[in-house]
């Protein structure tokens, strides 16, 4: 299962289950950072007591092992360490005296009797080691006699205690951390989708509300009890369908580009006016639309009409333009991007060879007429204070609508400036001129060839 699975069957996954396993998630870590801390703390209370036991131990040892090395008597000794050995609850195993020189003055194991001690001993010691594949708990301390206000080491004793109580210990308490863990999971679990449930129903009934409302039936309301945070989502999910339905029936009585306008505003406060900005047109008019509709049911022409002025759309909204508006049978389109020029040519073409498809697919004999020109134009608010309409205008308007105009069926006609950018990487037909109203000098114009 690869990553994207996993996370595709995340989101499927219903709230509910989410809720719920997310709390148990928690529980569960919580409960191993408990087992981890008592763990931790009973096993720190498990050596304290061990390690003050045999320091009890370790000192009356020493005491005796004083009075033995003085005396230079093993019976002293040998006693001593024969009834610690003998107390399990002691856990020791084995008890050493050494004498001053390091060499074994007495030991639990008589074979041991004679040898000398591998380490020195010169002040209380504690360590983990290893005795016969068993793991221990060493003491160590010296004994010493007070000569002329000085400590003389005379000898030490050593005791080893077996770490199996501890062992044992932490095993009890892991079952019992384990117990406890599952008998809170199980609670948890229990708990958790009944708390999740109860937090989901609602959402549910507006998830499946906002279904509804989104298949276009604006008579739905949700119908939730609480007051909290969740009622307070309903009511104003309320609000929104109520606000919905009037922004529907308002937007059939403006224009489109208006109401793309109102959605980018980050205020409320609308001006009449617009800024000056460089952009590249496209204006695209059917040719053959009227002698089309001749002979058609209107029903025809607007399914036609809508057919064709779509697919320019969806290719020039695919390239990163915008159709600033529709009027009748021609698409007014406008590109603002680092790219504009490539993405408006590119539009074109892709509009001329989707058309040209459509027209061999199904028999029809319906072209259009590209003009692309790049230029300055004023972009804003026109019309007055109480209606308004989103726009271009300025003389590059005016000359993209004349290119499109003289551009033939399925032609794509440029102007001098967009050739220029675009010289190396089109083909181009050979320039021509043409004269504008109001213009002393004819426009160069040329024809891409796609």
């Amino acid at each position: 299962m690869n990553l994207k699975k996993i996370k595709d069957f995340y989101l499927r996954l219903p709230i509910k289950i989410k809720v719920a396993a997310l709390i148990n998630i928690i529980l569960v870590v919580s409960l191993i950072l408990l087992a981890i801390t008592l763990y931790q703390s009973e096993k720190k209370i498990i050596i304290s007591e061990m390690l003050k036991r045999g320091k009890i131990i370790l000192n009356n040892l020493a005491q005796t092992g004083f009075e033995a090395l003085l005396n230079e008597d093993k019976t002293i000794t040998s006693d001593a360490i024969s009834k610690i050995m003998k107390n399990d609850e002691y856990n020791i195993v084995y008890a050493i005296v050494v004498d001053k020189n390091n060499k074994i003055f007495d030991h639990s194991d008589i074979k041991e009797i004679g040898k000398i001690y591998p380490e020195k001993i010169t002040n209380l010691k504690i360590s983990s080691k290893l005795y016969k594949n068993e793991n221990i708990l060493e003491l160590s301390s010296p004994i010493n006699i007070t000569v002329q206000s000085k400590n003389v080491k005379i000898g030490a004793v050593i005791i080893g205690i077996s770490k199996k109580v501890l062992k044992k210990a932490v095993s009890q308490a892991l079952i019992r951390t384990i117990l406890f863990a599952i008998i809170f999971t199980i609670i948890g679990l229990f708990l958790s989708f009944n708390f999740a449930g109860n937090l989901t129903s609602p959402i549910r009934k507006i998830a499946d509300t906002m279904i509804k409302v989104g298949e276009g039936d604006l008579e739905q309301k949700v119908e939730v009890p609480l007051k909290d945070e969740i009622g307070i989502l309903a009511n104003s999910f309320n609000e929104m369908i109520k606000h919905l339905r009037e922004k529907i029936m308002m937007s059939k009585y403006v224009s489109k580009s208006t109401i793309e306008m109102i959605s980018k505003k980050s205020s409320v406060k609308l001006e009449l006016g617009g800024e000056r900005k460089t952009v590249t047109m496209l204006f695209s008019d059917i040719r053959g639309f009227t002698s089309f509709s001749e002979n058609k049911a209107p029903e025809d022409v607007i399914n036609m009409l809508n057919k064709y002025l779509n697919i320019q759309a969806e290719i020039i909204e695919k390239n990163n333009g915008e159709v600033d508006k529709f009027v009748g049978d021609e698409v007014v389109a406008v590109f603002k991007n680092e790219n504009m020029i490539q993405d408006c040519v590119k539009s074109a073409i892709e509009i001329q060879r989707k058309i040209n498809e459509i027209n061999q697919k199904e028999k029809n004999n319906i072209f259009v007429g590209i003009g692309i020109h790049i230029g300055e134009v004023v972009m804003g608010n026109m019309g007055s204070p109480n209606r308004m309409d989103y726009t271009v205008i300025g003389d590059a308007v005016n000359t993209t609508s004349r290119l499109c105009s003289i551009a033939e069926p399925g032609k794509i006609v440029v102007s001098e400036d967009i050739y220029k950018n675009l010289k190396g990487k089109y083909k181009f037909s050979e320039p021509s001129e043409i004269k504008l109203k109001g213009k002393s000098v004819p426009l160069k114009i040329y024809e891409l060839l796609y």
